[in-house]
């Protein structure tokens, strides 16, 4: 069978089928990663052989030949698992739909599941849905639900007029019940954090016509369309949406058909031609489905899942990576202990050698960030605000942490050596990414302990993509209400970006804020997030953008 990363160098990533599986990876990579992955299924303390492989007692195959890889055999059940039971022979081959292994948990109605919405269920209800807008393969704004809409009164009135269309079950979809559904889903606790407050400016939502929407503003809001196409905005009902595609289940995969061709005219029909097949993955099961064939593309790729392109050694120009903006960094959720002063948390952010740390991962281009906000090389662009240690060296930096770390112990008469908690999600590259959090804060004094990412922390991983091109959106992320420790002061500093009067005003009022939260060293930034898919050539239309958004309508099916 051949694999999609076919142009380059061939993986070495195997499966061995019917009975079992194999993944060959360098000596250096980090097997914790891997067992954090594959659970019970990964071997305690694989043998690591020089030369030829390596196999496992009651494991299975063996295998053989020259190199210095390493070579890990698993069970006869995860093989199964990894791919996924996909029924039909012609799931397996290049003829078919486009084959999508998406990183996250897929449900049959994510309206049930608690949020935010995993990356499976937000291209599901995108693709059966949609909002008023949605993205091009670009990145860019189009018409979704809203065929087209005009801005009035200075910005201050967003008139949308509705496609003619009908919900599952032919029921005509009326102006009224989106404008209640929009309401709905803008207030809604459901809405994932980086989209809280973003809506603050809407006054009003209302139906004018049965096909005509009016939202009102209370000040212009440049980027309020692109806040509408995101995910979380997408319209419909259990699941369930007037969109272009209509989706059928068998087991844990759903095909997509064109909501306009016979396959999807009955309700829960099966489609004839689906155009898409998409189950969700993990790193480890989308890179393997990915080499073999099952997968055209995997989407979704973040940074705890990179390590696993070096060990398959995909083909580069099969790995697709978004030129996103966000926030990755640590969260300072609990303010307690040594948390609970200033000068204790700037000296995290002094302690961390963030060149190594993106170093370590090998991921090319991936940048370390000192500041909030991303820097710009244009010089019309507000330039972010930059901590006092800047111009301090690494040395001076360390020696200062350090410093700062001593005291406070002195200070709280606490002579242990005390201990942060770090959650961090699964996956190899995070594992990566702790052990040198745990060398840089163990060498001013301070231990750290990972934790899950959903468990009680004192820092929590912050990776988010800016749902928005507006600076102000990385201040008001850091605000109060938005689970991080806030500081009073600085709150009022970002309120009062809304209150500017000109955009040179808006512009201070944002450097002020920005200054402010820093002081405050609440949060501790590392990098920009990294997002990556891998592309076969029957998935050849998806295309790195700015948002790291990847729609399944856009991903039609393109010959070998």
């Amino acid at each position: 069978m051949r694999g999609r990363g076919e142009i380059g160098r061939r993986s070495r990533l195997k499966i061995c089928l019917p009975l079992e599986m194999r993944v060959q990876v360098p000596p250096s990579a980090p097997f914790s990663g891997l067992k954090n992955h594959l659970g019970n299924d990964f071997p305690e303390n694989p043998e690591r052989k020089r030369q030829g492989t390596l196999s496992f007692n009651n494991y299975g195959c063996r295998t053989t030949g020259g190199g210095t890889g390493v070579s890990v055999t698993f069970k006869p059940a995860l093989a199964a698992a990894l791919l996924l039971a996909l029924p039909g022979c012609s799931l397996l081959s290049d003829d078919g739909p486009v084959r999508v292994a998406a990183i996250g948990a897929m449900h049959r109605n994510p309206d049930r599941v608690p949020p935010p919405l995993s990356l499976p269920d937000s291209l599901l209800l995108d693709a059966v849905g949609q909002g008023l807008v949605t993205l091009t393969a670009e990145g860019q704004i189009e018409a979704g639900l809203a065929e087209r809409w005009t801005v009035l009164d200075d910005g201050l009135s967003y008139i949308f007029r509705l496609r003619e269309t009908q919900w599952p079950g032919g029921q005509r979809v009326r102006a009224g019940d989106i404008a209640a559904m929009l309401r709905q889903r803008i207030a809604s606790v459901r809405l994932r954090t980086a989209l809280r407050g973003e809506f603050r400016d809407i006054v009003q939502i209302r139906a004018m016509t049965e096909r005509v929407i009016e939202i009102q503003l209370r000040r212009p809001q440049a980027d309020l369309l692109e806040l509408l196409a995101h995910p979380d905005l997408t319209l419909s009902r259990n699941g369930q949406g007037w969109g272009p595609m209509a989706p059928h289940w068998n087991g844990n995969m759903v095909s997509l058909a064109e909501r306009n061709s016979s396959a999807a005219e009955e309700e829960g029909a099966t489609p004839e031609t689906p155009a898409i097949a998409m189950w969700g993955s993990n790193s480890v099961n989308g890179v393997t489905q990915f080499d073999q064939g099952a997968a055209d593309t995997v989407i979704g790729g973040r940074f705890e899942g990179w390590p696993m392109l070096a060990a398959a050694d995909v083909a580069s120009n099969s790995i697709v990576r978004d030129p996103v903006e966000g926030m990755f960094g640590l969260a300072v959720t609990s303010p307690r202990g040594i948390l609970s002063g200033v000068e204790a948390r700037e000296a995290i952010a002094m302690a961390l050698d963030r060149v190594r740390m993106t170093r370590a991962l090998d991921a090319p281009g991936w940048t370390p960030r000192i500041t909030i906000r991303p820097a710009s090389t244009n010089s019309q662009t507000l330039q972010p605000v930059y901590p006092a240690w800047v111009d301090l060296s690494a040395t001076e930096r360390r020696s200062k942490a350090r410093a700062a770390v001593a005291a406070w112990r002195t200070h709280s008469g606490r002579p242990a050596r005390p201990v942060v908690r770090i959650a961090l999600p699964d996956g190899a590259g995070a594992r990566i990414l702790f052990a040198w959090l745990h060398s840089d804060l163990g060498a001013i004094g301070i231990d750290a302990r990972r934790v899950p990412l959903s468990g009680n922390a004192d820092l929590r991983l912050i990776d988010e993509v800016a749902p928005t091109s507006d600076p102000a959106w990385f201040i008001r992320r850091l605000d109060c209400g938005h689970d991080i420790s806030c500081n009073g002061d600085a709150s009022a500093l970002v309120t009062a970006i809304d209150e500017a009067a000109t955009p040179l005003d808006r512009a201070n009022a944002i450097s002020l804020a920005e200054e402010a939260i820093l002081r405050h060293a609440a949060f501790i930034p590392i990098a920009a997030p990294l997002r990556w898919s891998l592309r076969g050539n029957r998935a050849a239309s998806l295309h790195p953008n700015a948002r790291g958004w990847h729609g399944l309508y856009r991903l039609q099916p393109t010959p070998d």
